[in-house]
């Protein structure tokens, strides 16, 4: 019989124990399952490793974006495949992938599903706070000002689960008002091409987040690119919300670029800035390299 491993997280905004309880009971109509809570994020990436090299058939990330992220980190380059059971806040990546935004049904679209897809990704290598390391991202991320929002949101995380998409837009806006006058600190480069940036930001998808139920898209052609910022104030970020909110092209706001198709690309930040992804705040790194992927991560057709 087929193996799963149903790896939860019991802070996540949704998660109960009795949800849990049908959850398990949904999956074993398709599986042998093992569940296990890991105390924190690397307990969850190792976990996911540690299944993959065991031959489990499928790791679902029961609970929000972070531990999605952590089990995808830790199945990248293997055949095991990745599921997710929603029970988060925001749920970007599950989302995208058009999987039922109930958890039961989730759940069921798991147990029945017989196939896998491979699943675009990015690979971050960076020069961290505790030395060189690497990242996988699975469908966002940021360099500079986005990763400093992250950083406000998490002051708060009980405003998070509360007020969400108001609780995001308000730090957006408090980090915006300290950028004001600030000069760029990130130099950007890729396929021969340059450019000097406050902000760095990553869609590996068609969608690159959600604003409540609006849809944010950096390209409505999709991903992987990048797109840089030059300088960042209030009337630029309105502006640049409101046209990725529509599917607009972006390049028509001033100091904005995109990075299209790139094979690889380079940042150097001085001083240093911060890094997230997937939303997952990673910590303050001095260089950059990013490297799209198509054919990396396996994921659960739904």
């Amino acid at each position: 019989m087929r193996r799963l491993l149903l790896v939860a997280n019991p802070a996540a905004s949704g998660f109960t124990a009795s949800l849990h309880r049908d959850v398990v009971e949904i999956l074993q109509g398709g599986y042998q399952v093992t569940p296990v809570w890991p105390d924190g994020p690397q307990q969850a990436r190792a976990a996911a490793h540690d299944a993959a090299t065991e031959g489990y058939d499928v790791v679902v990330g029961m609970g929000g974006d972070g531990v999605v992220h952590q089990i995808a980190n830790g199945l990248a380059g293997t055949t095991t495949a990745l599921g997710i059971v929603p029970a988060g806040t925001t749920n970007v990546l599950s989302r995208i992938l058009r999987v039922p935004r109930k958890p039961r049904a989730a759940a069921e679209s798991v147990a029945a599903s017989l196939a896998t897809r491979a699943l675009p990704t990015i690979r971050l290598a960076y020069d961290g706070p505790d030395g060189p390391d690497s990242r996988l991202v699975t469908f966002a991320a940021g360099l500079g000002f986005d990763a400093e929002v992250i950083r406000e949101s998490e002051r708060s995380p009980l405003r998070k689960v509360g007020f969400g998409p108001l609780h995001y837009a308000r730090s957006t806006a408090a980090v915006t008002k300290g950028y004001r006058r600030r000069l760029p600190t990130i130099r950007v480069e890729a396929a021969g091409r340059s450019a000097d940036a406050l902000a760095l930001i990553f869609q590996i998808h068609e969608c690159f987040t959600y604003l409540g139920r609006r849809t944010l898209t950096l390209s409505p052609k999709g991903g992987p690119l990048a797109m840089s910022v030059r300088r960042v104030t209030i009337p630029r970020m309105i502006r640049l919300v409101a046209g990725a909110a529509r599917g607009a092209d972006l390049t028509r706001v001033r100091g904005v670029r995109l990075w299209r198709e790139f094979a690889t690309l380079a940042a150097r930040a001085e001083p240093s800035e911060w890094l997230e992804a997937d939303g997952e705040l990673i910590g303050r790194v001095s260089t950059l390299t990013a490297t799209p992927n198509r054919d990396h991560l396996r994921v659960v057709a739904v």
